[in-house]
């Protein structure tokens, strides 16, 4: 399994994101804090200090991309519709493992993969 640390602006957004995305198997929630578990990933979601909520991700500019396990690319384009998020049109394809990416609800740039 895959950790991955995310500064978000709203914690409960983000994390039942990460839930319906993972189908999660594991999730708590406090009050600066997540962990959201699934399909082999883990992402840790820490509340970004007030003053820099609103703009915690500097979106497609940014050089990481962490990449998370899914069942299904439909399905993960149906979650990040429920989320106001989305996925680009076209796939990618190597090795036999299908790769999609997206931005989650704080503009971080995620890849999803499906083998």
């Amino acid at each position: 399994m895959t950790t991955v640390v995310l500064w978000v602006g709203d914690l409960v957004r983000s994390a039942d994101y990460y839930r319906d995305l993972f189908g999660a198997e594991s999730y708590y929630l406090s009050d600066g804090f997540a962990s959201v578990k699934g399909s082999g990933n883990e992402v840790l979601l820490h509340l970004a200090p007030e003053q820099y909520r609103d703009e915690v991700s500097i979106g497609t500019d940014n050089p990481i991309k962490p990449v998370f396990s899914v069942s299904g690319i439909e399905s993960s384009r149906q979650v990040a519709a429920k989320h106001g998020c989305s996925f680009m049109e076209e796939t990618m394809e190597h090795s036999g493992v299908t790769y999609l990416d997206g931005l989650d609800p704080d503009g971080h740039v995620i890849q999803i993969a499906v083998s």
